[in-house]
């Protein structure tokens, strides 16, 4: 089985993630590569592609969707979605764009994995400026979640990630 892992992290974050499902991988000829350097036109010769990216204004990169949009028709079979976002839950759908164009070309979304990632893309005097803009009582749980999302992904979120990559694969 041939499997490609392909990203962007644009704090490292979903990079993490991405290289602890290939940890978790080992038995299989697994490609890690970064988003920009992937050639779209090889899409469909692996057998299970993992994306991922980082979520930015509820959606992920848009070379996610720039490679997805090159890839047509070359497609894989199975395709499989993970993302970082710095909210104690995912109300997003970062990849309904993607998901809209690819759906089209007979391609399965076999799985999707999500990890709170700290978010390390903003300044902190920024994020603490946001903070104070913010109604009194929001302003107070966006405190406390930020608090809970310091340091993630962290070890317990990595081998989640690595957990779900076997489980899917092994599952197939």
């Amino acid at each position: 089985m041939k499997i490609l892992i392909t990203y962007f992290s644009n704090t490292g974050n979903t990079e993490k993630i991405a290289k602890s499902m290939k940890d978790g991988l080992l038995d299989y000829d697994v490609d890690l590569i970064h988003a920009k350097d992937v050639d779209p036109t090889t899409l469909s010769s692996y057998d299970i592609v993992f994306l991922g990216s980082g979520v930015y204004a509820s959606r992920v990169d848009k070379s996610i969707l720039a490679m997805i949009k090159k890839a047509v028709p070359e497609f894989p079979v199975k395709l499989a979605y993970f993302c970082t976002h710095a909210s104690l839950k995912l109300f997003q759908e970062p990849f309904k764009r993607i998901t809209g164009v690819i759906k089209k070309h007979n391609c399965e979304i076999i799985g999707e994995f999500d990890c709170v990632g700290e978010n390390l893309g903003i300044p902190l005097d920024t994020q603490l400026a946001m903070l104070e803009n913010l109604p009194e009582d929001q302003r107070e749980k966006a405190k406390k979640d930020r608090e809970k999302i310091k340091g993630r992904p962290n070890e317990m979120d990595l081998e989640n990630a690595k957990n779900f990559a076997i489980s899917l694969v092994k599952n197939l």
